[in-house]
Order: C-alpha cells, then sequence, then structure tokens
C-alpha cells in the first residue's frame, strides 16, 4: 500500500525526527490523551501563519477521533502488547509488521488532515511558533485539559523543540496569554 507524502506528512517526519519532539509528543499523547497528529497539525499550520479558530479545532478533533479510536489506537496496543514478547523472533517480526501499519494508519490520517486542513490560508507575516502555541492551546482547551504544569512544560519543550529559532520565553509567554484566552 502505497500513501502519498503531502507537505505536512514531510513537516511531520522532519519535526518529529528532531530532538525532544518524539518524547514530549509521546508525553501528550499518553499521559494527556492528546492526538499527536492533531499536535503535530497545530504546529504545522502554524508554521505556515495559519490559525486555527475554537470552530476548526473542534472540526479537527471530530474529523480525526473516530480513524483515532477505532483503527490507530487499536494497532497501537496490539503493537505495545506484543513489546513485552520481544525476544521471541517471530512475535518481533509480526511486531514490526504491525507497527508498519500503525505508521500507515497514521500517514492516512495526515493525508485526510492535509486535504481537508492543508487548504486553510496561510499568513506567511505570522509568527510561526506564537501561532502554532494559539493553535495547541485552542486544542487543549476544547479537549477539556485541566490547567496542569507538567502539561504546559511538555507543550512548552515540544514548541522549543519544533521551533528552535525562539526563545523560549517568548514560547512560555505565547503558551500563557493562549492559555488565559482559553481558559486552559
Amino acid at each position: 500500500m502505497s500513501v502519498p507524502d503531502t507537505p505536512f506528512w514531510s513537516y511531520s517526519v522532519t519535526t518529529y525526527g528532531q530532538d525532544a519532539v518524539a518524547g514530549e509528543c509521546l508525553t501528550l499523547q499518553d499521559r494527556f490523551g492528546l492526538d499527536v497528529n492533531i499536535v503535530l497539525l497545530c504546529c504545522w499550520l502554524g508554521s505556515r501563519g495559519t490559525a486555527l479558530d475554537h470552530a476548526q479545532t473542534t472540526h479537527v478533533i471530530e474529523f480525526t477521533d473516530a480513524w483515532a479510536s477505532s483503527v490507530i489506537a487499536p494497532l497501537r496496543a496490539i503493537r505495545r502488547r506484543l513489546k513485552q514478547d520481544i525476544q521471541d523472533e517471530i512475535i518481533a517480526t509480526f511486531r514490526a509488521e504491525i507497527a508498519a501499519l500503525e505508521l500507515a494508519a497514521e500517514k492516512i490520517q495526515q493525508t485526510r488532515l492535509f486535504d481537508t486542513f492543508g487548504t486553510l490560508p496561510a499568513d506567511p507575516a505570522a509568527a510561526a511558533m506564537p501561532t502554532a502555541a494559539q493553535n495547541l492551546a485552542n486544542y487543549v482547551a476544547i479537549r477539556n485539559q485541566p490547567p496542569d504544569t507538567s502539561l504546559r512544560d511538555s507543550l512548552v519543550k515540544l514548541l522549543h523543540a519544533a521551533f528552535p529559532d525562539a526563545p523560549e520565553v517568548d514560547i512560555v509567554s505565547c503558551l500563557a496569554v493562549s492559555a488565559s484566552d482559553q481558559t486552559i
């Protein structure tokens, strides 16, 4: 099966491969229940100067939830379950095949996200990191995450890794402003 690459997928692969991004994405997923593809979409759109409002962010969540819960999450659960039997070569091979299917399912989700939200207007004059921070703050607020210091720390680390040229102070202030606007 071949799923075409999109600019969003290329951005995600590059960004996810940067130091600390994968770890923070997995923390946001496993500890706070956030969808990594939506987190990356918030950053990618931010990098283009595209801000998501409340309604658009809600639409992104509704758009992805069914696929994520019925396809991606079960594949992830199987892959993680098989991790304890990794010493068995047959199981290890099977686990690798499941991991490849999980990645393909993630790519399908990202392709659908790109097809639906990649046409939103970009604003090249908008600052990328503050826009991404606002997008993430909207997402977190809609997911009704409590104003947890560790959640904000993970978001700050993610943004700092995804936008390494932005000073950390700016990241913190953007999240603080976004959080107060969204009451997270």
